[in-house]
């Protein structure tokens, strides 16, 4: 009896540790299908299609077989579409548990497919101009420039030189400005036309078309900021600057000391006097990379009026009773053209004019015209030209 009974007791141990041993075989063959970082839950025993040329990744092996079944290629080379979602099985995928599926939130989603709930949500961007009580900027620019329109001198030949230059300068330019903005337009606030044209650009907005201004302008010969002015005939009166004073090219807003230390001279390099020659340069308020300003203002007016000319003298008798219609010097003016290039607050002015009266400033947009125009004029303005 008891050795019937040991028998009997080392069968039941035996069958007891060959359950264990099944069990954990399912175990294996459940977790086969799933895909996870641990390798040591997929079997070794995982086929591979017979039928394939080339060997299926880990990755791919693991999410689309099951073992026990021949292996069936994910769909697009394992590779997700941007229309499908993570819950998605393709006809061809066998049967998967929807439990091992990634969720929604998963790193591995493709951010196309998935949206972010609206507490994520990146606020939307508009690309029309805010209106006019607004200060974003559009996305498309900061400063306000507008590239050159090559269109907008697709009459004026290449080949054009001298007077016949300056005619067709004055054909167009008279086809293209459909209105003056008016000297008393142009206000003596920024609130007034001048902010579209000399603004300082870190105060820059945009109105209702999408055309930037600014709260603050910029003084012509120093570069403050202010926020009331008075305006400098950049061609005086007294030679026929009235001529022209309601063209917005022409007057510039400056402060008041600033403006008086002129007085009608010509602009003449190194000269400081209120009649018989000026430079920006040589006053202590002065940036000198207006003396190209002034010289590409001085030759747009000579384009917007006809009666007006220049000449190679530092001064002039004038009187505000009998205009002389002149400005002066010449050779300076062509020398600050090529010595101080054409800036950014220009482009911005001329954009700005461009809207306000549908003309631009042609000595801006190609500064060469200026040698091409007066270059031949004299020996020195040849010299200076290069010529």
């Amino acid at each position: 009896m008891k050795r019937n009974e040991l028998g009997l007791l080392i069968a039941l141990v035996a069958l007891t540790i060959s359950g264990c041993t099944t069990t954990s075989k399912k175990k294996v063959k459940r977790h086969s299908s799933i895909p996870d970082s641990s390798e040591s839950l997929v079997s070794s025993k995982t086929t591979t299609n017979p039928t394939s040329k080339n060997p299926t990744s880990k990755e791919s092996t693991s999410e689309g077989t099951i073992e026990g079944t021949s292996s069936v290629p994910v769909s697009s080379a394992s590779t997700p579409t941007s229309e499908a979602s993570s819950s998605t099985v393709t006809t061809a995928q066998p049967p998967v548990s929807t439990s091992a599926q990634p969720s929604s939130s998963s790193s591995e989603q493709p951010s196309s497919v998935v949206l972010p709930s609206s507490s994520q949500e990146p606020p939307s961007i508009s690309v029309t101009p805010p209106s006019s009580s607004s200060s974003e900027v559009p996305p498309s620019s900061s400063s306000g420039t507008t590239p050159i329109d090559n269109t907008y001198y697709a009459s004026i030949s290449n080949s054009l030189e001298g007077n016949d230059l300056l005619k067709a300068l004055q054909s167009l330019n008279k086809t293209k400005k459909h209105t003056e903005v008016t000297y008393d337009g142009m206000g003596t606030t920024s609130t007034k036309a001048f902010k579209y044209t000399d603004y300082d650009p870190s105060t820059v907005q945009y109105d209702q078309n999408g055309q930037p201004y600014g709260t603050k302008i910029v003084s012509f010969y120093s570069g403050n900021t202010m926020t009331s002015f008075n305006r400098e005939h950049v061609w005086p009166k007294s030679h026929g600057g009235n001529l022209v004073e309601d063209d917005i090219h022409m007057p510039r807003p400056t402060i008041p000391e600033e403006n008086g230390s002129r007085g009608n001279s010509f602009y003449v390099e190194g000269k400081c006097d209120g009649t018989y020659g000026w430079d920006p340069a040589e006053e202590d308020f002065g940036d000198e990379t207006y003396r190209g300003d002034s010289a590409r203002i001085i030759f747009y007016c000579v384009v917007a009026e006809s009666k007006l000319s220049l000449i190679e003298s530092e001064y002039h008798q004038t009187s505000n009773s009998n205009r002389d219609n002149l400005m002066g010097k010449l050779s300076d003016m062509l020398k600050w053209n090529l010595q101080y290039p054409v800036l950014d607050r220009e482009q911005r002015r001329n954009s700005g004019a461009e809207y306000l009266q549908g003309n631009r400033n042609p000595f801006i947009d190609h500064p060469e015209y200026a040698c091409k125009i007066w270059g031949a004029t004299n020996e020195t303005t040849r010299s200076i030209c290069g010529m």
